[in-house]
């Protein structure tokens, strides 16, 4: 984890947004290829992320998750732009021989601090979102998109709708970035 990450938040409490990565079909491709081939693509995977968010005000990766990440673009960041941004270096890497797709939820909301991570319901919805994604996607929920503005116009997005998550007692509204 970059040093960047242990100072995730300056306040114990913030408005951003989360955005959860998960590798597509992670465990198998370990299992045919190794422990040592599968930790070269996590690395290969950090030092892409990273790539995309330097320069992009406080964007920063909060945690490893096993085969996924944990980002956080908090005030001085556009989340859903360096999302898309993200998600669009993964397609590059992918057709130069990067091997597994990655699935990502956006959410934004409040989150608190706690030591170096985020907690919070932001935090959980965030995560249910990613997992919700199929391979390639980048799902967002109503409220980045209530937040990005003129963003939004040059965006493509096909409404999902309401979903129910696990854990969440309100349907969370859902758009598939096209």
């Amino acid at each position: 984890m970059s040093a960047a990450a242990v100072d995730v938040l300056a306040t114990p409490r913030a408005i951003g947004s989360i955005l959860f990565t998960d590798l597509v079909g992670f465990t198998a491709f370990t299992d045919a290829v190794g422990d040592a081939e599968a930790l070269a693509v996590l690395e290969a995977q950090t030092a892409l992320v990273e790539g995309v968010l330097a320069g992009r005000g406080d964007a920063r990766i909060v945690k490893e998750l096993g085969d996924g990440l944990m980002i956080w673009f908090g005030a001085d960041c556009d989340g859903l732009a360096t999302a898309v941004a993200l998600r669009d270096a993964v397609a590059v890497a992918r057709s130069t021989g990067f091997p597994l797709a990655v699935r990502m939820g956006l959410h934004r909301g409040e989150a608190l601090a706690r030591g170096d991570d985020l907690v919070g319901q932001a935090v959980n919805i965030a995560s249910r979102v990613a997992g919700l994604a199929g391979p390639g996607e980048l799902l967002v929920t109503d409220s980045v998109i209530d937040h990005a503005g003129a963003e939004r116009a040059r965006l493509a997005l096909e409404p999902i709708g309401p979903v129910r998550v696990k854990g969440v007692s309100d349907p969370v509204w859902l758009h598939r970035l096209v």
